[in-house]
């Protein structure tokens, strides 16, 4: 009689499982971006899966959400965080970074942005995770003397909303090879600041 590898075996349930779970969130992901909604019924289709097979994962369409948020948390966390040798001291480098990376992101990966660009417009932890960061930089940016608008929220306000303006602009028509260098100028300039000198977009 052949001998049962246990560890084996429970290691592809436990592969099956995350794969089955990684499903039912790309497919939350998926609506969410889309502006639709988040139901039972609609997660189940998107992912091909049985309603069982949802709760099996999570408890209610809110931990779904959840679990999105964090998916997409990470991911915004990896793009906006410059690379050790950077030296990214000067607030408004930082500013410029996190603007440039996740525009440039946003072009490349459209389902990416239109999730963000969704879950930005909502109060959320995502959303307000994202906004304390920006509003972080931008308060020292103001101390520094380097920004004409001295209300880090109603800075922020200013910033996030032009991001968000050029990315939806994204979804609508081609971006133009200097969008980024383009908007970026604009964000700043709106805010009364300039671009560090020596940063280009892909910095």
């Amino acid at each position: 009689m052949a001998k049962i590898d246990l560890a084996r075996r429970a290691k592809i349930g436990r592969d099956r499982r995350e794969r089955t779970r990684a499903q039912i969130v790309k497919a939350g992901a998926t609506l969410l971006a889309e502006g639709a909604a988040l139901t039972l019924d609609a997660v189940a289709e998107a992912a091909g899966l049985a309603k069982g097979t949802f709760y099996y994962h999570f408890g209610n369409i809110e931990e779904l959400i959840a679990a999105v948020n964090v998916q997409l948390e990470r991911s915004f966390d990896e793009v906006l965080t410059p690379p050790p040798h950077a030296g990214l001291r000067n607030p408004v480098a930082r500013l410029s970074f996190a603007f440039a990376q996740s525009l440039e992101k946003a072009v490349s990966d459209t389902a990416w942005a239109r999730l963000v660009v969704q879950t930005l417009q909502k109060p959320n932890k995502f959303g307000r995770g994202v906004r304390k960061k920006l509003t972080a930089d931008i308060a020292e940016a103001i101390r520094q003397g380097h920004m004409a608008v001295l209300d880090p929220e109603l800075a922020t306000d200013i910033f996030v909303g032009i991001w968000l303006q050029v990315t939806r602009g994204t979804f609508e028509r081609a971006p133009t090879p200097d969008l980024t260098c383009k908007a970026l100028e604009a964000a700043l300039r709106a805010l009364g600041s300039a671009p560090p000198e020596g940063l280009s977009a892909s910095t």
